[in-house]
Order: structure tokens, then sequence, then C-alpha cells
């Protein structure tokens, strides 16, 4: 079912858009981008449009997608497909909200442009200027990093996601980050990382002395027309025209959650959006986000930033040899700030990836062409960078991208990432050794810590506890919290019946199973996140995060006491006395 905002169903007015030239990379940019362009092909019509999105829907298995394009710098379309939720009469429409995950990086840049612009930062101030605190893996490191540097992915600290449910708050977070190891030198190469746009949130909010959501309210979504464009769940939840997440219902299931052929069920939203935000956790619509085309391609009437400061954030900065699939560009390209940028055919691509449990997005733009697509799903899908592939093409690509397949080239990408996933997982399998613990349990009972993660509490206890937390958005926040858009009750003791919970809630009732099993037990956001763990062999366990395995191997010295633990994602930590 297609539902559409009759307004801006028709093609726009065709109207000349004045051509962008992105500077920076001269060695990989400037010789193609010096060449003649070609003319662009005629756009598919809406109807081509409908028709190609409904048959990728099925294909893909996809409940819901918000799709909007902007075309020689106007408005060609902005609708909806689908439903926003299975099972349910409830179309999805042009206003309709997602969450669009890392899409939401431009907007972390932007609201540093803003500040810039009114002069209360420069992308060359040091970080350390404006959070005298905050500190690296080195002193080095830590002096020389700038504002600059921080939304163009090449400081070396990666992304610390399994933090996001142990912190209170950004400063919290970004204060463990001393305790990792970075996963590249400092400016030597392109390195995807969250953890700086979480800094970016934090700088913003030191130096406005407002949250980032009203920061970004006022300097930027008020003046586009972007009025229920937000950070915050509880707003987007609260409008009845958004979207729900989709996940798998399979339990533990390692392959890509774009796999279809799998059922799917509804999920609430999740988002640590007190720590995380602006690295992902933005909610708009297809309505909205066309305004935010339209701002980047140089129409919008009412700009928040100036022009220089756009094609800013559009410059190449940091050398992307191996692109990723989200990335609007073949072959080698370019982290600018807050987006990627590379050649597509003739053009300039300049656009995001998302992802959130449940929902991906997807944004590129060719600037001097005066184009943007935007595609979003509400499950976690392949389809939207499918999608916006195959519209750059149809809009102003080359005949050679037009004729590509792009459905057969990302299923071939989902297959192969699948077959590699499990056949490293029938490995582990083969490896696994008919041992029982070294030790008795009791003996692995106890308090450990590390600095990066805190303290670790290892408790043997015959309490009710899930072998599956209720993690990545199950039955409540992944973070372990109840979820801002709860389902009903029948469906969450539905949930907690496949996720093992022979009684009571997802969180434990308290009451005894009679078989005594260890618990690793962190300090969370606002309750302890407990975790079964389960014995592999000898003295490794497994406990499980959502749909994410964690090993847990003890160390044990030479009188058989245990010392530490070696866990997954998280470190060595040391037992203490």
């Amino acid at each position: 079912m297609t539902s559409r905002n009759r307004l801006s169903m028709q093609p726009a007015r065709r109207r000349g858009v004045p051509a962008t030239v992105l500077l920076g990379a001269a060695f990989l940019l400037a010789a193609q981008a010096a060449q003649a362009q070609s003319p662009a092909p005629p756009p598919p019509t809406v109807e081509e449009i409908d028709a190609w999105v409904e048959d990728a829907m099925a294909r893909w298995e996809v409940p819901g997608l918000g799709l909007a394009i902007v075309y020689e710098g106007e408005s060609y379309l902005s609708t909806g497909y689908g439903v926003r939720e299975l099972g349910r009469d409830t179309p999805v429409d042009a206003g309709t909200l997602f969450s669009i995950g890392s899409c939401s990086k431009a907007f972390g840049a932007a609201t540093i442009a803003s500040l810039v612009e009114e002069g209360k930062l420069r992308w060359d101030d040091r970080i350390t200027d404006h959070i005298p605190w905050f500190r690296l893996h080195d002193p080095w490191t830590t002096r020389e990093i700038r504002v600059r540097d921080i939304v163009t992915h090449r400081v070396g600290t990666g992304s610390n996601q399994p933090l996001r449910p142990l912190v209170t708050d950004r400063r919290d977070y970004l204060m463990r980050l001393p305790h990792t190891d970075p996963d590249h030198t400092f400016r030597d190469r392109y390195g995807y990382t969250n953890d700086m746009f979480v800094l970016t949130g934090h700088l913003v909010e030191t130096v406005s002395g407002t949250d980032w959501d009203a920061y970004a309210r006022e300097k930027l979504w008020n003046p586009l027309g972007m009025a229920t464009t937000t950070a915050r769940m509880a707003p987007a939840n609260a409008s009845p025209n958004h979207a729900e997440p989709h996940a798998i219902i399979e339990r533990r299931f390692i392959g890509n959650a774009a796999t279809t052929g799998m059922p799917l069920e509804p999920v609430p939203w999740q988002y640590a959006e007190d720590v995380t935000v602006p690295s992902g956790g933005v909610i708009t619509s297809a309505d909205e986000i066309t305004e935010w085309m339209r701002f980047h391609v140089g129409t919008h009437p009412n700009p928040p930033l100036s022009r220089s400061a756009v094609e800013l954030m559009h410059t190449p900065h940091t050398v992307i040899r191996n692109p990723s699939s989200w990335m609007p560009f073949e072959g080698p390209g370019a982290y600018a700030m807050g987006w990627s940028t590379g050649r597509f055919g003739d053009v300039t691509g300049v656009g995001h990836g998302g992802n959130a449990l449940g929902f991906n997005c997807s944004i590129a733009l060719a600037p001097e062409r005066g184009f943007g697509v935007w595609a979003t799903t509400n499950r976690n899908s392949e389809l939207p960078w499918v999608l916006t592939k195959w519209a750059m093409a149809r809009f102003v690509g080359t005949e050679e991208l037009r004729s590509r397949d792009w459905h057969a080239e990302f299923e071939r990408s989902v297959a192969e990432g699948n077959r590699r996933v499990f056949e490293a997982e029938e490995a582990r399998q083969a490896a696994r050794l008919d041992q029982g613990p070294s030790v008795p349990l009791e003996a692995y009972a106890g308090t450990y810590r590390n600095g990066y993660a805190g303290e670790l509490r290892i408790r043997l206890t015959d309490e009710e506890v899930p072998p599956l937390m209720p993690a990545e958005g199950r039955l409540g926040r992944w973070d372990g919290t109840p979820g801002v858009h709860e389902r009903p009750a029948a469906s969450a003791s539905a949930g907690a019946a496949r996720n093992g919970a022979r009684n009571g809630s997802a969180t434990g009732t308290g009451e005894s199973t009679g078989e005594l099993r260890l618990v690793a037990e962190f300090d969370g956001r606002e309750r302890p996140v407990r975790m079964p763990l389960e014995h592999w062999h000898v003295d490794r366990f497994d406990m499980w995060f959502g749909d994410v395995r964690i090993g847990v191997s003890f160390m044990l010295d030479a009188t058989a006491r245990v010392t530490g633990v070696e866990m997954d994602y998280y470190g060595r930590f040391e037992r203490v006395p």
C-alpha cells in the first residue's frame, strides 16, 4: 500500500542549480572532477519509482519504507510505502517518523559549524581548550586533537558500543576512553568512530550551554521547517505517526540482520540518547529530510548556515581506500565532516548510512546536480542502500551505473557475509572440548575490576535470570531498562518465554530455580546489567547481550586460584582481593 504526500507527488518544475565545487584530496578526485560531465539522464517517473520500490520491498521483506527525492533543487517525491507496524493497518506516509542512526552524524557536524559561525569555536581549537578534563590513550593525542578531527573519522578511538549500557551520560562515557587501545595511530588513516561524535555532542552542550537536541532545534531544524524532527525518543513515540522497528524473531541469530526468509516481530525503540546522540539518534520524516537535502544542495530559502560552511562539511578530509557499501560512491573516496564523499560516475556523491535496531537509513546527494535521495526502513535491511544507489544511477548516473543490478550485488554481499559467519561458528563448535570447569563454580565467583567497564561481579546464584538479557529492544531498551514505547504485556510474556525465562519477567523474579549458575553483573545506567554465564569448555563461558555472544575466559594461576577474567569487548579484569 502506497501512501503519498499529495502536494509533493508530482515532479517539481525544473530549475537550474549552481554547480558546487568540492575541494581537497586533489590526488584522489581532481582529475575526475575536471572531466566534462555527461548530461543527466531523464528521471524516472513517480509511477516507475512506486513500482520499483514496491517490488523491492517484497524482495527484501520490508514492512515499511520512507522515501524522499530532491531533483534540480526541488522536492520531486516525498512519500511512504507499506505499514508502520506489521499486523496493523498503519500506512507509512511522508510524515512518518523513523530513527535514522548514523545519518545523524551530519547533524552533529552541522551543530559544530553553527558554533564556528557564531564565533564560539574554531575548527582548529584544541578539544582541551573547551573540555579541560578530556583525555585519550596518550598525552600527545590528548593535547593535539582538534575540533576538526572529531568529525572526520581519523582519531583512532573506534566505537565503544559495549560501554553504552554501563555509563550514565556522555561525560561518564568519555572518561573511560583512556582505558581503551586505539584502533590506529592518530590521523594516519580513516577509522570509523562513534566515540568522537559522542564527544561532538558533549562539546556542543559545553560551549552552547544547552543540550544538543535543543541547540539543533534552534539552529538547524526550526530554520529549515523541520518541526517534528527530534533526538528524543519520548516525543517521537508520542506521535501517532511513527514507525515501529522490527527484528528477526529468532534469538541468537548471528547472521546479517537483513537476511530474508526469517519471520519478523515489532520491537520497542531503543537508543541511549543521553550518551550517544548525535552519533545516532535523530528521528525525522521524508517531508522534513527533504528540507535538509535542499539546504545541502543549496536551494533552501532559509539556510541556517553559510554556503561556505556547507561546502567545508562536504570537503574530503580523510582518505577512504576501501569504501563501505553504504557510501554513495565507487572506488576510493574520503570522509568529510559527518559525510562521506567520492565519485559516482560523472558526479560527486556525498552521503551517509545509518543503522539502529530495527531501522536502516541511507542518504545520498549530488550537490552539483541539485539531487538528493533519502530512504529508510523499519527493519534492518540493505534496501535503503540499494535504493539510493539505484536512484542516483537513474537520476544522475552514467549508462554503466544505470545498467547495474544493485539488488543482486547487495544480495551477494549478504550471502557472503553470512557464509563467513556461519563457517566461523562451525569451526568454533568443532574446536569445543568435552571438558567441564577446571574448578568448582564457586571458585569463579568474586569481584573483578578494570578501568574501562568498572566493577564486574560474578555471582553464584539459583535466582531466575533469563539466559538472554532483554537487550537490543527485545523486551525493553537495549541497555536493559524499560523501552520508551512498550509492547503489550502479552507480547512481553511471549518474548520472555522465547528468551528462556521460564517464570516471571525478563529481569528475573528473584525466585529460586533450584539450579546454581554463574551470573555476571555490571553497574548499569538505571539498574544493574545482569547476564547469565553458560559453560562452553574448561574455564571458558559464554554470555549473551541480546543477539551478541560475549566470550568470558577465567584466568588461573599455578595453584588453580582464579586471578582474573578476559572478556570479549570489555578486556581484562583483575580480581579484587
